[in-house]
């Protein structure tokens, strides 16, 4: 029989004790730090194609006469039979290696016609998740969000567009919140969850080629898209900024315009004038999305991100003409190309000099375009009427092929059923 021996701690005992245990909760305290709340990004540990620091710098240390001059051109909500000519004539444009310009649309569902979604990923333009409801309250409704509604609203949508747009899941990379309501920790989760490479939710006015913060002698100049790894340097704006480390997922900044009034415009439709020449005259829209523009290239050649709806161009001519007279503008230029937001987030994780820019494939035209997924012979029209979820007596539905769903599709629901 083996006695258990108890006796009282030495003070040697006691301090190895205190010791172990201090080992312990300092690895708990770094584990809680690297699964949970962001610390301040080091460069130095942080810099390769997963991991990038929230900075004005441009990626792979290239000087700013190296960089290539990225715009990015989005549009936000459903895809119609309304504006899809609208869409289909800025693809007229090309970059100087004369490929196509490259667009991306954050689509919402009600009203879609996501036969129309699937020929314009097949043009070569980037198809992202903008929710499936895109319901109006932000008080009551985006900023009481919990898990499942986050999901429903982002994963749902990414579904739909897989289901009845035939669009492959992996081609599914990246979101932006209904009125760019950032939902702090929670949305970021959701997204980290279900491998999206990235969102494009957040605006800053600090950190823009033209504003200067209080106290500061010059602007801050404009972010590049960088990995919620670490804790970001911008600043909250609308809605909710996270503190958690997410890594490896991305945020390419909404970097504000400035207006015809001096006054800061994320989107464009929100850009208003002193007087009424933004209505009135072409050159005006022009000219204000030029000085923009300019801002970017002619210092860091940072980023320039162009963000609207195609509602803002309906009934206006001298819109839609000042528009179409800055792309104009644009090709004349040799180091301009107009990218999709993976596209420049692929150069960005990958940079190369604006001399070799004509072999990085991404934004060649060698690039495989997507099959035919959606043959028109196999379109399929969906009606529904009675109770439905949206505020309407009736909903329409196009999709690539039948059958429709027996219900209309919706948030928590996507199948229909």
């Amino acid at each position: 029989v083996t006695r258990l021996v108890t006796r009282p701690f030495g003070e040697m005992e006691r301090k190895n004790l205190l010791s172990s245990a201090a080992v312990v909760l300092l690895l708990v305290a770094l584990a809680t730090q690297v699964a949970g709340e962001a610390g301040e990004c080091n460069p130095s540990t942080c810099s390769d194609s997963t991991c990038r620091c929230s900075s004005t710098a441009a990626p792979g240390g290239l000087q700013p006469a190296e960089v290539p001059q990225f715009v990015v051109l989005t549009f936000d909500d459903s895809v119609t039979p309304t504006n899809f000519p609208f869409y289909q004539e800025l693809t007229g444009f090309r970059n100087p290696n004369w490929c196509p310009i490259s667009i991306t649309f954050f689509v919402t569902h009600v009203n879609t016609d996501y036969t129309l979604v699937n020929k314009l990923h097949r043009m070569g333009h980037e198809i992202s998740t903008h929710s499936v409801s895109h319901v109006a309250d932000v008080e009551n409704y985006w900023r009481k969000m919990n898990r499942t509604m986050w999901t429903n609203e982002i994963v749902d949508m990414k579904t739909m567009l897989q289901l009845y747009g035939n669009i492959q899941y992996k081609d599914i990379k990246g979101f932006r919140v209904p009125f760019l309501e950032v939902g702090g920790n929670l949305m970021y989760d959701v997204l980290a969850e279900n491998n999206f490479m990235y969102d494009c939710s957040w605006p800053t006015l600090q950190y823009t080629p033209w504003f200067i913060s209080p106290g500061e002698a010059e602007p801050k100049g404009a972010l590049w898209p960088y990995t919620l790894d670490y804790m970001s340097v911008q600043e909250e704006t609308t809605g909710t900024k996270p503190t958690d480390s997410f890594p490896g997922l991305w945020l390419n900044p909404m970097t504000d315009m400035q207006d015809n009034r001096g006054e800061a415009c994320v989107m464009l439709d929100a850009c208003q004038s002193a007087e009424d020449e933004l209505e009135t005259s072409a050159d005006a829209v022009a000219n204000m999305l030029k000085r923009n523009f300019k801002w970017h290239h002619y210092k860091d050649r940072t980023p320039f991100g162009l963000y609207v709806h195609a509602s803002w161009f309906w009934n206006s001519t001298v819109r839609h003409d000042g528009f179409r007279m800055f792309l104009e503008y644009l090709t004349t230029l040799p180091d301009v190309y107009v990218v999709s937001v993976d596209q420049l987030i692929q150069w960005t994780q990958n940079p190369v000099a604006l001399d070799d820019i004509d072999d990085f494939e991404p934004l060649t035209c060698d690039q495989k375009l997507p099959p035919d997924t959606c043959p028109e012979q196999d379109h399929t029209n969906c009606y529904y009427n009675g109770a439905l979820p949206i505020n309407e007596e009736t909903a329409y539905m196009k999709i690539c092929q039948g059958p429709c769903p027996r219900n209309y599709p919706w948030v928590g629901n996507p199948y229909g059923e």
